[in-house]
């Protein structure tokens, strides 16, 4: 793959929180309370999806999608349509105002991720700039994307250190939380991506030779 400055590769992914994501242990002084607060500690607590995107040196604005709004069009997870009105409401725009050319998408093969489609919304809503989507090997994404890689996991654990957490209050604070991620944390986890290595990214599976991942 030819050489791309990391602000020009932009890398696009789907996850969740549920109520219940408060964590189960703290450390606290002597007479205070010896909990954490959660709305919902089941195992069928809300989930709140969220679509997100960064470059390999900053984050740009994501889009929340409740339980109720999920409800209202009859869908459980996120779909195609749901991933095309983010780009048309907000992430096309996004994009443009970075004022770079050329822009790369990078997206794992999930079937909601239409090349076609995609790259039509970017265009018809004025980011002429993104001029090609490229997908990940399958399986890959944990290890060639610095959102899976670890991301998403630095962004969970703020989040869950926000208690308590509510279905009044959740929404807001991931978007926070996901905005205000520093420059060099991203950087650091884009650095150590697959992406921008040469090694073999299946170096860690348990049967090669049953699974003949394609490299």
């Amino acid at each position: 793959m030819q050489k791309i400055a990391k602000d020009r590769i932009l890398f696009l992914d789907e996850t969740a929180m549920r109520l219940n994501e408060a964590p189960t242990r703290t450390l606290v002084y002597p007479g205070e309370t010896e909990y954490v607060v959660a709305e919902d500690t089941t195992s069928y607590a809300k989930r709140f999806d969220i679509i997100a995107c960064c470059t390999g040196k900053e984050v740009l604005p994501p889009i929340i999608y409740t339980p109720d709004e999920r409800k209202e069009i009859n869908v459980k997870g996120i779909n195609t349509k749901m991933l095309i009105k983010y780009v048309q409401d907000i992430l096309a725009q996004a994009c443009g105002a970075l004022d770079r050319y050329p822009l790369y998408l990078v997206l794992d093969k999930a079937t909601c991720h239409s090349k076609a489609k995609l790259l039509e919304a970017f265009h018809d809503n004025g980011c002429q700039s993104l001029v090609d989507i490229w997908y990940m090997p399958t399986q890959a994404a944990k290890r060639m994307s610095p959102l899976d890689h670890t991301i998403f996991h630095d962004w969970k654990e703020r989040v869950r250190k926000c208690s308590p957490i509510t279905k009044t209050n959740i929404t807001q604070l991931m978007a926070d939380e996901w905005n205000n991620q520093p420059t060099q944390t991203i950087f650091s986890h884009y650095r150590h991506c697959g992406l921008t290595g040469r090694g073999n990214l299946y170096f860690d599976c348990p049967r090669p030779s049953v699974h003949k991942h394609k490299k």
